[in-house]
């Protein structure tokens, strides 16, 4: 049944989320920092609002997208934010990749005057938020979970249900954490062959033909050798990531030593200008080590 929601941050993963939902034909009340980001979505019946709060007020059910923790406490809890706007019994549904003690928080914030908030962090790319194929952790009080179900599988295949907003948060970081692993140690790989007497693409083929096969592997693979860092994530935005993992996993008592290594390396990319081409160009920062 179509609703009237809010959605939050229109950035590359949130655009083609909130046009699943239009698509879908519930009805979007939206709000971006830049506000250019937006217009996109006006054609197609989405509602500009000035502020998260604007976005809130007299919704049930408010949908965020944002690229970091600061941002998402500035609107859930700033100045017009929406838990500001939010009546009594509402849920923010929040998808962005932040640390399990900040949802704790606004969980306990939320829940402290009658509303709900959830935490339902993607794991997919804009292809998949294009297409409706995310895969989606969501955590939270149950009654919520099931209040928004129908419109979270316009957005995903498949959704996996915690009792717990913290724990969606630590199952995002910990698939990312697999991800940062798996660029960091391909772009160690691909430059070891390209120094070596083994051709690269060869060995992306035998990948493709053995149990090390992965289909992040060959595709990020090819655009490496290609020298395409075109943004389907931000490098800043794994740096981002990297830093919570490492965070949540001290709060935990596990060691990441591996990843401690490939912070650096995210590090010396961002430092190097890197930051907003895609996160497969930590391998830039390996490239000039290699030239020295």
């Amino acid at each position: 049944m179509p609703e009237f929601v809010g959605f939050i941050g229109l950035a590359m993963m949130g655009t083609p989320m909130a046009a699943r939902l239009l698509t879908a034909g519930h009805r979007l009340a939206v709000h971006n920092r830049t506000k250019s980001k937006a217009q996109a979505r006006l054609p197609q019946g989405a509602v500009w609002c000035e502020s998260p709060g604007a976005v809130a007020r007299g919704r049930d059910i408010v949908f965020s997208m944002v690229s970091n923790p600061e941002a998402l406490q500035e609107v859930s809890l700033g100045r017009n934010g929406i838990l500001g706007g939010l009546k009594k019994g509402g849920i923010h549904v929040d998808m962005s990749t932040v640390s399990p003690s900040l949802t704790r928080e606004l969980a306990e914030r939320y829940r402290a005057v009658g509303c709900y908030f959830l935490h339902s962090p993607v794991l997919g790319s804009i292809s998949q938020a294009t297409d409706g194929t995310l895969l989606l952790f969501t955590g939270g009080e149950e009654e919520a979970c099931q209040r928004v179900e129908p419109l979270l599988r316009d957005l995903g295949k498949q959704i996996w249900k915690f009792e717990q907003g913290e724990q969606a948060s630590h199952m995002k970081l910990l698939c990312n954490l697999f991800i940062a692993g798996m660029i960091t140690t391909l772009a160690e790989v691909l430059g070891f062959a390209q120094k070596s007497s083994a051709d690269p693409r060869t060995l992306l083929e035998v990948f493709s033909q053995s149990q090390l096969n992965a289909p992040t592997s060959p595709r990020k693979g090819t655009t490496i050798l290609s020298g395409d860092f075109t943004p389907h994530f931000f490098l800043e935005h794994m740096l981002k990531d990297v830093n919570l993992m490492l965070d949540a996993a001290k709060e935990a008592g596990a060691p990441l030593p591996a990843m401690e290594v490939a912070q650096r390396l995210f590090v010396d990319a961002q430092s190097a200008g890197y930051g907003r081409e895609d996160y497969s160009a930590v391998v830039k920062v390996l490239q000039s080590q290699a030239a020295k």
